[in-house]
């Protein structure tokens, strides 16, 4: 009887996730299913040769891999040893570092640009030829517009600070650090030799996140009119609808498989580093 009790208390516990991947996936096999099919049935890749020949998606492409691997080598060169610095020197701020990074959930991206583009502008204002216009103009170069690298990077701070903030608390990060030190390793080979190995999980998803999020991000490089690859979808939509669907649904899938192996790089890199960083430890 209870085996019959509980049978429909699990279906009743699966309609949301139904519910949500229904809501999440019927977009997708729509515009998948206009993408490469006709109206009458048959299977077509026009939308990706119309891509192909026109050539016009290769600098937004090119730009858009360039500043998403830019913005993971800045977030992760930088967060992870202001993280481990705040742990060990100074624990007193660590919740003012959290409250900092989880900032932009509260503030909406078009908030963060406006903000930005009003200092873009005071600089810019500065003359021509001043250090400031000089700086203005190269914080926004159509061949590498790094102003869209430090907002993507404060744009995944919340999410990969909490990341890695949990990997690190897990560890005994004072006792590591003594003992490389007594064995001769400097500070940033501790930190590149021990720490990292540890925390390999959640370093593996903030890359993983971070690439997907300056990828597909969309607002920002707009406002800014910078010719990133979702502003390129969005003004191809106008002269080849199609090539913009099949666009837009490679760009998703993207997108998901990246998270997907951010997810899957977080606990498989999670459960392997901690015994070869053990092994290292001891090696040396």
């Amino acid at each position: 009887m209870s085996r019959r009790a509980a049978a429909p208390t699990r279906a009743l516990a699966w309609l949301p996730i139904i519910a949500l991947a229904i809501f999440i996936l019927t977009p997708q096999v729509s515009s998948l299913t206009y993408a490469f099919f006709r109206s009458d049935g048959t299977f077509t890749t026009d939308g990706l040769t119309g891509l192909a020949d026109s050539g016009a998606i290769v600098a937004p492409l090119i730009r858009s891999l360039v500043i998403a691997s830019l913005t993971v080598v800045v977030l992760v060169g930088t967060l992870v040893p202001a993280v481990v610095a705040v742990h060990l020197w100074a624990p007193k701020l660590r919740s003012v570092l959290g409250i900092l990074c989880t900032l932009p959930l509260v503030i909406p991206a078009i908030a963060i640009v406006a903000g930005l583009s009003a200092v873009l502008r005071g600089l810019a204002s500065q003359g021509r030829g001043s250090v400031g216009m000089q700086i203005s103009t190269a914080l926004q170069s159509q061949d590498l517009p790094l102003v869209l690298v430090g907002t993507y990077v404060v744009l995944c701070l919340p999410f990969t600070y909490r990341s890695i903030d949990s990997g690190l608390s897990t560890l005994p990060l004072r006792t590591l650090f003594e003992s490389s030190s007594v064995l001769g390793a400097s500070t940033p080979d501790t930190l590149r030799r021990v720490v990292l190995p540890n925390i390999a999980g959640p370093v593996m998803f903030s890359a993983f996140y971070a690439f997907a999020l300056s990828i597909a991000e969309y607002t920002v490089a707009a406002t800014l009119s910078i010719p990133m690859l979702p502003v390129y979808l969005n003004t191809l939509s106008s002269t080849n609808f199609r090539g913009s669907i099949t666009l837009s649904v490679l760009l998703s899938l993207t997108t998901w498989l990246l998270l997907a192996a951010a997810t899957v790089s977080a606990s498989r890199f999670g459960r392997t580093s901690a015994p070869a960083s053990r092994k290292e430890t001891t090696t040396r």
